[in-house]
């Protein structure tokens, strides 16, 4: 049974990292920053642009680093508990 249907698991889907840093620049804030980025460009301040081009990036770098720790200790968890079960 097992060869012909294989282990009783769901698929895995693993994003890359690079994917997942990409994603912090896309929610409801990051795109608010985006459009105030947008208007300081056309008004030129570009000072104020500069400081909320930092602070967009400040806050996908920190997002990422949350994201990725507690997905690594959902790994390290799940690593450590390995199910098993005895059928009769």
């Amino acid at each position: 049974r097992l060869e012909q249907y294989g282990r009783n698991e769901l698929p895995e889907k693993i994003e890359p990292k690079w994917l997942l840093f990409l994603k912090q620049f896309w929610a409801p804030m990051p795109i608010m920053i985006w459009i105030a980025i947008i208007i300081e460009i056309g008004i030129q301040n570009f000072i104020d642009m500069g400081i909320l081009l930092a602070i967009q990036f400040l806050n996908a770098s920190i997002s990422f680093y949350e994201s990725n720790k507690a997905g690594n200790a959902i790994a390290a968890l799940k690593n450590s508990l390995k199910p098993t079960a005895t059928c009769k």
